[in-house]
């Protein structure tokens, strides 16, 4: 178990180390979440796989399917809430002004009319609100979202439901190929 976190644990720091480094060299831009989004998926894979092959290359007697997951999911709900503190420290204190362009950008689509139409079309309940009012809680929808806790909260349940699809996807994987069961007859 302990080997479980500490590969977590590095394979966190190194995504951590990624985009702290990134930002510092001016590379995190406004329009490249993307990519580090795609890093944090292949490290979290990257954690679960390894952490669950060494604790199954170390296990003297096989196990069944659901001890394989929980094996998995131990390293990944590690690296979850590792690297999902980091976001919200990360959005809070060391990148704020990422927060302000996300609004900033809600405040030019809002802008313009068609903008607030299509809003409106989308949703009948707004069928008999003012621009302004619209404006007015989209602004307030666009200030929540593009809270660090909120990207906090989000990280958290997306990168909990990717380790627990990584963790059966992998655990099957290494079940049916890496580690095959040799059956006897007797």
């Amino acid at each position: 178990m302990k080997k479980t976190l500490v590969i977590a644990f590095v394979f966190a720091a190194l995504w951590m180390l990624i985009k702290y480094v990134a930002f510092v060299m001016g590379m995190f831009t406004f329009g490249s979440v993307q990519v580090y989004v795609l890093i944090n998926m292949l490290c979290l894979t990257g954690a679960i796989a390894v952490s669950l092959y060494l604790a199954k290359k170390s296990e003297t007697e096989s196990g069944n399917l659901l001890q394989d997951i929980r094996k998995a999911l131990a390293g990944g709900m590690f690296y979850t809430l590792m690297v999902s503190i980091f976001l919200y420290v990360f959005y809070a204190k060391i990148h704020p002004a990422y927060n302000d362009y996300q609004i900033n950008q809600a405040k030019e689509l809002l802008e313009d009319p068609k903008n607030i139409e299509k809003i409106r079309s989308k949703n009948p309940d707004l069928e008999n609100k003012s621009d302004k009012e619209i404006r007015t809680m989209s602004m307030r929808q666009s200030k929540q979202i593009a809270n660090p806790s909120f990207t906090f909260v989000i990280s958290l349940l997306a990168l909990t439901l990717y380790a627990i699809l990584n963790s059966m996807v992998i655990a099957i994987i290494y079940r049916k190929l890496l580690f095959k069961q040799v059956k006897t007859n007797s």
